[in-house]
């Protein structure tokens, strides 16, 4: 094909921009229905194998570099190394379905093939999100399901798959529609006309089926709610800088007494701070826990809040959250943050690499959590006890398996409490709160989040969001405070939904299809596979 790298090259930005498009700042849900199909072209134009990769990369890489920019508030080399081994999935990604399974499928019969490719690429890509969920200490950011957080009617099969079923079906539509349409321009091409007999296929008609039925039953038992009794919220943004000279410390306190202190009209029934929320720690500096224990005494409302534990004679720093109640104080059991944040929370492979430390100074370690924490949160229906409620510290709620692990241990709320502070203000904060939507449907409970300088708000057990706390301006990055209602919906009490219970059952679904796939490839007869490859390389789209 002549002029095909060049093709190749703005179709490759092209889907870049559309998977871009699909998350915040723009949030385009319906581009998640079509991103993949300016990629597939690389197959349609004969690409030979070791571009292939190379063209996945780059629309990967382009996808990151927009989507993490806010990162280079903190680190430039962090941003962009991160983003190119990011790329990496979806060159794999790519070149997994041009050699195994699209080419690998051309001695199927027609129909089969229909459903074989789609399935088996959006079983590919399920895994390869999975892997990335975990590798190198995992960094499951930006998913394809967070692309429908603002769409809770496209997350109704969530509780059931996790977010990997949707994700799952949104690339099988990518691909069947792709499929179609090149069917369709070639039937064009050859006939000057689509034959009277053209229809959408039923592997297009199957997935679009799947996702409406699931988006029906959410219109029809949505608006149902049960309500629990409202609880008033009070949360606190005091955008603490991230200075640590005597004055602004001083600073940053006063912006935090002052914002929890005008909360007093709305008569909160508890105070949510986000983490990090005093800028030296409640435990190892007594005269902090003094003041947060009047603080919670004086607005006679205990005090959720991320802080920090530092046992110096140990050796030990702790991420964490902590109950200040009004009566009796600092509880003593609190939660320690169990997903660290590699070269910000912790060096990896401190003692085998000691030159990491003159690189990324960051001292101490902070100690690893290893439990789940459930805190008493405040409740009108005590027929089966006071609610509980779990927390999450800041990217910990873009893990599903730690949300899971809180609900299956008794939880009925989720708190998140988070510094986005640090990435400025831009799409950074907005993606993190998405996140926070796929958990609370997974889960079928109710997130309340608490950031430093927003997004704080809270999110019902059916993905939409209740509320968003603003000032004036309508912006969420903020100096300030709001007293909010929230409840529960009482039909989920008690209740585990199948994700919840099995977990990634859907992923390992996925790694059946995939194995299938391969199986095939190499099984598949000779005959057709010297009938439809080429020395080149090339193949034909089916």
């Amino acid at each position: 094909m002549k002029g095909a790298p060049l093709f190749i090259f703005a179709m490759a930005v092209l889907s870049a921009g559309l998977r871009f498009a699909m998350f915040p700042p723009f949030s385009i849900a319906e581009a998640a229905y079509f991103f993949l199909i300016p990629l597939l072209w690389v197959d349609w134009t004969g690409a030979r194998m070791r571009s292939v990769f190379g063209w996945g990369c780059l629309a990967g890489f382009l996808f990151w570099i927009a989507s993490i920019f806010w990162l280079r508030h903190v680190t430039w080399g962090g941003t962009l190394g991160l983003s190119l081994i990011l790329s990496a999935f979806t060159g794999l990604w790519l070149l997994l379905f041009v050699k195994v399974i699209r080419r690998g499928d051309q001695s199927s019969p027609p129909g089969l093939s229909q459903w074989a490719v789609p399935l088996a690429g959006a079983a590919a890509w399920v895994i390869l999100e999975w892997i990335r969920s975990w590798l190198f200490w995992g960094f499951p950011w930006n998913p394809v399901s967070v692309s429908q957080w603002n769409r809770p009617a496209a997350l109704a099969i969530v509780p059931v798959t996790g977010g990997w079923g949707l994700t799952f079906f949104l690339i099988w539509i990518n691909i069947a529609l792709a499929q179609w349409l090149r069917h369709s321009s070639t039937e064009w091409r050859r006939r000057g006309f689509l034959p009277m007999g053209w229809r959408v296929p039923l592997p297009l008609i199957v997935p679009v089926g799947v996702l409406l039925a699931g988006a029906c039953w959410f219109f029809w038992k949505a608006p149902q709610v049960q309500p629990s009794e409202p609880v008033r919220v009070g949360f606190v943004q005091p955008y603490a800088t991230m200075k640590w000279d005597r004055e602004a410390v001083s600073q940053n306190l006063r912006n935090l007494w002052q914002e929890t202190q005008a909360l007093a009209p709305g008569n909160p029934q508890i105070i949510l701070w986000p983490e990090s929320a005093t800028p030296v720690p409640v435990i190892g500096d007594v005269s902090i826990r003094d003041e947060v224990e009047a603080l919670a005494r004086d607005r006679g409302a205990p005090i959720l809040m991320g802080n920090m534990a530092v046992y110096r004679r140990e050796g030990i720093y702790d991420n964490a959250v902590f109950l200040v109640e009004p009566e009796g104080g600092l509880v003593a059991d609190y939660y320690i943050k169990r997903e660290l944040v590699p070269f910000g929370e912790f060096i990896p492979f401190r003692e085998q690499l000691p030159f990491l430390e003159k690189v990324v100074p960051i001292g101490l370690d902070c100690r690893r959590g290893e439990e789940v924490v459930l805190f008493p949160f405040p409740s009108a229906e005590q027929t089966s006890g006071p609610d509980r409620i779990a927390p999450l510290i800041c990217y910990e709620d873009v893990f599903p398996r730690l949300a899971r692990a809180n609900v299956r241990a008794g939880a009925d709320w989720l708190f998140v409490a988070t510094n986005n502070v640090w990435y400025g203000e831009e799409a950074g904060a907005y993606q993190h709160a998405a996140h926070s939507v796929l958990r609370a449907v997974e889960t079928r409970r109710p997130v309340l989040r608490s950031g430093n300088g927003g997004w704080s708000g809270w999110i019902d057990e059916w993905g939409n969001i209740r509320k968003v706390v603003t000032n004036e301006e309508g912006t969420i990055y903020f100096k300030g405070g709001e007293t909010v209602p929230v409840f529960r919906d009482q039909r989920f009490d008690g209740v585990v939904t199948p994700y919840v219970a099995n977990g990634d059952w859907f992923v390992a679904f996925c790694g059946v299809v995939l194995g299938w796939a391969w199986i095939r490839r190499i099984w598949r007869p000779a005959a057709g596979r010297s009938g439809q490859e080429t020395s080149s390389g090339k193949g034909r789209f089916s």
